[in-house]
């Protein structure tokens, strides 16, 4: 296992995808684990003995998280082979998610992608439902097959609810944009949708508190909540797509290069010298007199300030070699969704095997407030 920049932790790869988990999964798998045992499982299995229940929650439990992971790699699967790239499958408090780095070309790639996620639960409901049969509903298997072919059933269901993020907006937009024409009519409508489901999940969540079911309504407005801001943000994101298409990434990168600073400069003379002293906030580290890393003010703020002075700017760098870099002829938002996707300030920009600076967020930010302002 090893950390990724975003606090997230990669367990491995599937064809070549990294697999990560959220810190906040433990907090689930232990809530489900405990809901199984001390709940679930001695209410339906009394003959089951202590050390069983504990254990055939905690396997069911995994094989839920292994369902979602399922779920996620078909998503992965299909969209690879409609000519999407997928950066990672993370996997988290509320289920998981594969992060594309970017959008289906077509309407027919965009339904596929999306309506294999939904086919994968059913299949896997399917599949669970089989060996409940088998088995029988007994035992430590027949508890266990029982449960996950209910949730995962329940799981294609709700992802089928029509608006983003869910399974079944990308599915609405699909079709909206098969019979208008325009992506982004099949966007706006799948995003109102996704805002309505949110409302709709609040309300019920309301609803069941007033009825004393206090912990499930407070979970379904939760969750309504999340998946309105989702839907709000899908859209947002949408649009700024627009802005960014078409626009290359040497349009936007600042005129004057970030400044290059010694790896063996210390964080207190960084700091004196470029921050305060000059109001520099991003950093190319050089040894030698060629480029070996990146230096953002996040990177210095995460050291003690009492260290500052031992510690040195090659420290606390991230080499380059560990960054996902652009050229200066790729569009800007390719360059964006590679941010977004590893949650950086900064990405080093090439012009072919030479580092031609770094393109800030803040770089983007001030591109889009000047073509919002210019109505271009």
């Amino acid at each position: 296992m090893m950390g990724s920049g975003n606090g997230n932790i990669t367990i491995g790869h599937v064809w070549g995808i990294p697999i990560q988990i959220n810190p906040s999964l433990f907090l689930i798998l232990g809530l489900l684990t405990w809901t199984l045992a001390g709940g679930l499982l001695p209410a339906a299995y009394p003959e089951m003995s202590d050390l069983g229940r504990w254990l055939t929650a905690l396997l069911t439990a995994l094989l839920f998280f292994a369902s979602i992971l399922f779920h996620e790699l078909a998503h992965a699967l299909v969209a690879r082979r409609n000519g999407v790239p997928v950066t990672s499958i993370t996997l988290y408090i509320f289920g998981g998610i594969a992060q594309l780095g970017g959008k289906p070309k077509t309407p027919g790639a965009e339904f596929r992608v999306a309506a294999v996620g939904p086919a994968s639960s059913l299949l896997l409901a399917a599949g669970f439902w089989g060996l409940n049969q088998a088995f029988g509903d007994r035992g430590y298997l027949g508890a266990s097959t029982q449960w996950l072919a209910y949730i995962n059933l329940i799981l294609a269901l709700f992802n089928l609810l029509p608006g983003y993020p869910l399974d079944g907006g990308r599915i609405l937009e699909s079709i909206v944009w098969s019979v208008t024409g325009k992506q982004e009519t099949g966007v706006k409508v799948a995003g109102t949708t996704g805002q309505i489901v949110a409302y709709g999940l609040m309300a019920l969540g309301a609803y069941r508190v007033f009825q004393g079911d206090v912990i499930g309504g407070i979970w379904s407005v939760m969750i309504g909540f999340i998946l309105h801001n989702a839907a709000t943000s899908e859209k947002r994101a949408f649009l700024q797509q627009g802005q960014l298409s078409g626009t290359r990434v040497a349009q936007v990168m600042g005129i004057v290069r970030e400044p290059e600073i010694a790896a063996g400069l210390t964080l207190q003379q960084l700091v004196e010298q470029h921050i305060l002293g000059q109001g520099q906030g991003s950093f190319i580290v050089t040894a030698g007199g060629s480029p070996v890393g990146v230096l953002s003010l996040r990177d210095v703020s995460q050291v003690p300030r009492t260290d500052w002075q031992q510690t040195t700017a090659g420290d606390v760098m991230t080499p380059l070699g560990d960054l996902p870099r652009v050229e200066v002829n790729d569009e800007l938002l390719t360059a964006v969704q590679l941010m977004d996707a590893n949650q950086l300030g900064q990405l080093p920009v090439f012009d072919g095997s030479q580092l031609a600076g770094l393109l800030t967020r803040d770089e983007v930010i001030h591109h889009l407030r000047l073509r919002a302002e210019t109505g271009t």
